[in-house]
């Protein structure tokens, strides 16, 4: 695996993994006896309302936005409120949080939070398989397991790199503007930006999820069925993305390479960059099981501890289907948003805008108008045909006080480009302080502020920005847009 591929390939291992042939290194998991019998529950911790809200602040700062499906967000909730009833005593309480990704998966947050991609209602076959992810995912909470986003410390050098394809005017290149369609869509958010367990927190979580499954009344049959369909559904994402990966890839090391020894900027940032990629394959193979692994390891004790309930129980499909059916316009609208988001990836040659704008305005009909994922779609459609009004015009009629990081850095660029610095600036500000100051938030905020002239404010901000990205202080200082672009 290159070096620089790693940046966009290594986050598939979050589902499917890319490390073979290393052997378990825990004995956390008995090797007879259910384990849900042995395990140490850790003394819950009532978390503070703040860090509540700040564990669902960080996943909005890395997506398009939640997913505002009611229905399926309840019924979803009634499967992990059935699992949390049956857990040992003293476990916390948790909710379901419906995000918009396409992508397969879900994430937890050991504050009590699980967020689950809506695509789970287009690949999942029954409740049981629904039962097995949601259980997975909220034993991290129960067994208060610390998640390693490994990829964190490439995202500064990923966005630097992203806003050199977006922000170099002297090239409008095809290979630039497919790099930059990629910021904030499914395909980031899925491989950069999910936590990487530790791989005996993962076969822990596995097991107490079959557990606590089974206890709460699912046929154990849905573990394995679950990794059945979200390996599917994985290899078909991959493959909807594959050119558009290719593409990024190629541009990224087009960027990465020596710039003249008057670069010391440039040449800083690739050296950093090399470290960080050298440091998360090594942590990544460390930690990080093959899915296949997995699901024969579940399969072997579910087979073992639950032969007797994967013979009387039935498969939970009708409550499942009835649901699905009964939001089918709503994933109907999600779907076509998706496509149009890898429709975009494509030349301009090979797209047929009249086709592409009729299925945007499908996308936000009914009750998906206000809905962060379809009008997403559609501000992209009108961003590509270079209607930046429209785009800004789409992204106020989400719903909603606060819009995912993404799409309120989006409308505060355009809002700039069309001449609206000040209202750009100040719900930047506000955006800066809801999302606890991310780097784009300095950088979209310093170089107006420097040029207003206002010292204490521009001392401020490099200060804060410096304190909190050590690493980044060139950044902080506004120096990446100019020293990335005369070194290409």
């Amino acid at each position: 695996m290159k070096k620089l591929g790693l940046i966009v390939l290594l986050g598939a291992a979050t589902l499917a993994g890319c490390v073979k042939d290393i052997p378990f290194v825990t004995s956390s998991v008995p090797d007879d006896g259910k384990f849900i019998d042995t395990v140490t529950i850790p003394e819950t911790r009532a978390y503070t309302t703040a860090e509540v809200h700040s564990a669902k602040s960080a996943v909005m700062a890395q997506s398009i936005g939640e997913a505002p499906i009611s229905d399926l967000q309840q019924y979803a909730q009634g499967v992990l409120d059935k699992i949390v009833a049956v857990a040992p005593a003293g476990a916390p309480k948790a909710e379901i949080m419906l995000v918009g990704n396409s992508g397969p998966g879900a994430r937890a947050a050991r504050e009590g939070v699980v967020f689950l991609y809506h695509s789970a209602f287009d690949y999942l076959r029954s409740e049981d398989e629904l039962a097995f992810l949601i259980a997975h995912e909220y034993s991290h909470v129960l067994l208060q397991h610390s998640a390693d986003n490994l990829f964190s410390a490439l995202r500064p050098y990923l966005l630097t790199a992203v806003d050199v394809a977006l922000g170099n005017e002297n090239s409008q290149s095809d290979l630039m503007r497919k790099a930059g369609q990629m910021y904030g869509s499914d395909l980031i958010m899925r491989d950069l930006l999910l936590p990487n367990w530790d791989r005996s927190q993962e076969r822990e979580a596995d097991y107490l999820g079959l557990d606590l499954m089974v206890k709460a009344g699912y046929q154990p049959k849905g573990a394995s069925g679950y990794f059945e369909v979200a390996k599917e559904a994985e290899d078909n994402f991959d493959k909807s993305f594959q050119v558009t990966r290719n593409q990024l890839e190629i541009f990224l090391q087009a960027q990465f390479q020596p710039k003249g020894q008057d670069n010391v900027f440039l040449n800083q940032f690739l050296s950093e960059l090399g470290a960080a990629a050298n440091t998360i394959q090594q942590e990544l193979a460390a930690k990080h099981d093959d899915a296949d692994e997995r699901a024969e390891e579940i399969f072997a004790y579910g087979m073992r501890e639950y032969m007797a309930e994967r013979t009387s129980r039935t498969v939970h499909k009708e409550a499942f289907s009835t649901a699905v059916k009964r939001n089918e316009k709503v994933l109907e609208n999600y779907r076509t948003a998706s496509e149009i988001i890898q429709i975009l990836q494509r030349d301009d040659r090979e797209i047929d805008f009249r086709v592409l704008e009729a299925d945007a305005r499908k996308a936000v009909s009914g009750t998906t108008e206000d809905h962060p994922y379809t009008r997403w779609a559609f501000a992209k459609v009108r961003e590509r045909q270079g209607n930046l009004k429209k785009v800004v015009q789409n992204i106020n009629l989400i719903g909603g006080e606060m819009l995912a990081l993404p799409v309120e850095m989006k409308r505060a660029e355009i809002l700039k480009s069309l001449g609206d610095v000040k209202s750009a600036y100040q719900r930047v500000e506000e955006v800066a302080s809801y999302y606890d100051w991310p780097l784009e938030t300095y950088r979209f905020l310093y170089p107006i502020v420097k040029a207003s002239g206002n010292k204490v404010r521009e001392n401020e901000l490099l200060i804060g920005c410096v304190a909190r990205y050590p690493q980044q202080r060139a950044l902080c200082a506004g120096q990446a847009s100019t020293a990335l672009a005369t070194g290409m």
